[in-house]
């Protein structure tokens, strides 16, 4: 399936902003990403998450790759497993389980074929927030101008000080999985601790 998006990470102040601004018409669930990799996270540094997406009960596993043919896509190889537990999507890929980061979602959509997501995510001691911008191919001209209206609203409010600094992050952020190996291989490092101590629920 390929999924077309553009995502930004946000200060917290941008995301409470966002995050009242859509309190009446948006839908708010919780998830969980459980990553999977080599104890050395060489998938995670080639630009492949595998992850299984535990939410309201059904469990996704995925394996993502980015998409060089149009900016802003990604290939994503997903199954329906029994848990989140069931591996059997990359089982023959010698991976292993690492931890996991949990997010809540505020989910809205301006448009048809466009949905717009903001994410307050934690994982190893770390909190940080995102906005991502789903959409059909066909509807990239509408999402632009969602996120257009977006930091204009930030703006115009005395959130954002500069319009263009805003910009310059989007798309230029690590995706949630890359932040969470990130993460994790800083805390190795620091403490000196193996990988099995932080395969973190």
């Amino acid at each position: 399936m390929l999924e077309f998006e553009k995502k930004v990470i946000l200060t917290k102040e941008e995301y409470y902003f966002l995050k009242e601004q859509q309190r009446d018409s948006a839908v708010t669930a919780v998830q969980s990403n459980h990553y999977y990799d080599t104890d050395d996270f060489e998938l995670s540094r080639r630009g492949i998450p595998c992850r299984i997406r535990e939410r309201d009960g059904c469990c996704t596993a995925t394996i993502k790759e980015h998409q060089t043919k149009w900016e802003d896509c990604s290939v994503e190889n997903s199954k329906r497993v029994k848990n989140r537990y069931d591996d059997a999507l990359f089982r023959d890929m010698d991976v292993s389980y690492q931890g996991s980061l949990e997010t809540v979602r505020i989910t809205y959509m301006p448009q048809p074929g466009i949905s717009v997501m903001l994410d307050r995510n934690s994982y190893l001691e770390i909190v940080d927030y995102e906005l991502e911008i789903e959409y059909d191919r066909e509807h990239e001209d509408g999402a632009t101008q969602e996120l257009t209206r977006i930091i204009f609203d930030l703006t115009e409010n005395g959130i954002l000080n500069d319009p263009e600094e805003f910009k310059l992050r989007i798309g230029h952020n690590k995706n949630k999985a890359a932040r969470f190996f990130s993460r994790k291989s800083e805390i190795m490092e620091r403490t000196g601790g193996g990988n099995d101590e932080l395969r973190s629920e």
